[in-house]
């Protein structure tokens, strides 16, 4: 177990929120940096030990923390038109018209790879990254280039118009060291996508308290504000040129109180955060 110092402002001094148990009863506690305000999982398993909990229970038993059979085409339909209605969101599609020649895209903590399909339907050069083996398997079955290694160990050899981390940030032990790699591969006025939850705020978050559904102890690590993310950004050489929020979680999938609660949560309260942020 390690107990990081905040990745942001760099303090030890921390406050602790609340314990919580793992699916496999190990508590772990949430604390606020007592500088900035961010909030994140100390101590925590460092990387070789976190390994545990992305076994292939994790994308195959519906759970809290996991998913409904990640591999089902029902689930690769369902992420491809979430991912459709982020890329609207990020104006996506100016930016890929504004594009001459190649178009190169990195996807870090790719799952399965079903944005890097559609990306390659688009006539986009696609590459990913994940740690998980089951969905490196899958989507080198499809035909994709994905690496199963740490994004920290792998060199580029050309540049990138577009890196996105879908999901993926609040994962990572080091953010901040994720964030400073992809702004040295990408191309000047290339961007970086990222969608994450969104702590902080008037959001569906702090309806829920200790059970918000994305308290998901140790698998999420971070819980970044729109402030704090911004702040992050700055310091690794982005600025934020879009920003958006969707999602509630509130009430039964499918049910009438979703779906107003969902339309509410694109208005400004989503409890996810969506973010175009330009290399400068």
């Amino acid at each position: 177990m390690e107990e990081p110092r905040c990745v942001i402002c760099g303090s030890d001094k921390r406050k602790q929120k609340f314990r919580k148990a793992a699916r496999d009863g190990t508590m772990f506690t949430l604390v606020k940096c007592a500088h900035c305000g961010l909030e994140y999982v100390s101590p925590r398993p460092d990387p070789d030990e976190i390994s545990a909990y992305y076994d292939d229970n994790y994308f195959m038993q519906r759970t809290d923390r996991g998913y409904n059979d990640y591999f089902s085409e029902a689930m690769r339909q369902e992420i491809e038109r979430v991912v459709l209605l982020n890329l609207a969101d990020l104006d996506f599609f100016s930016y890929e018209e504004s594009l001459a020649g190649e178009k190169r895209v990195l996807d870090i903590g790719c799952a399965a790879g079903y944005f890097l399909n559609l990306m390659r339907d688009r006539g986009w050069e696609t590459t990913g990254v994940d740690i998980s083996p089951a969905c490196v398997e899958f989507a080198r079955g499809e035909g994709l280039a994905v690496y199963e290694d740490d994004y920290l160990e792998i060199a580029f050899a050309r540049p990138f118009d577009l890196i996105t981390l879908w999901a993926s940030i609040e994962h990572l032990h080091h953010p901040d060291r994720f964030l400073e790699k992809a702004h040295d591969e990408l191309k000047k006025g290339g961007l970086l996508y990222i969608s994450s939850c969104r702590a902080g705020g008037l959001n569906f978050k702090s309806l829920m308290g200790s059970r918000w559904r994305f308290y998901n102890f140790p698998e999420h690590l971070y819980f970044f504000s729109r402030t704090l993310m911004e702040k992050i950004l700055e310091q690794k050489g982005f600025r934020i040129a879009k920003y958006s929020t969707y999602g509630s979680g509130f009430g039964a999938p499918g049910s009438m109180a979703r779906k107003a609660a969902d339309r509410l949560a694109r208005m400004g309260p989503g409890d996810m955060m969506l973010i175009a942020a330009e290399r400068v």
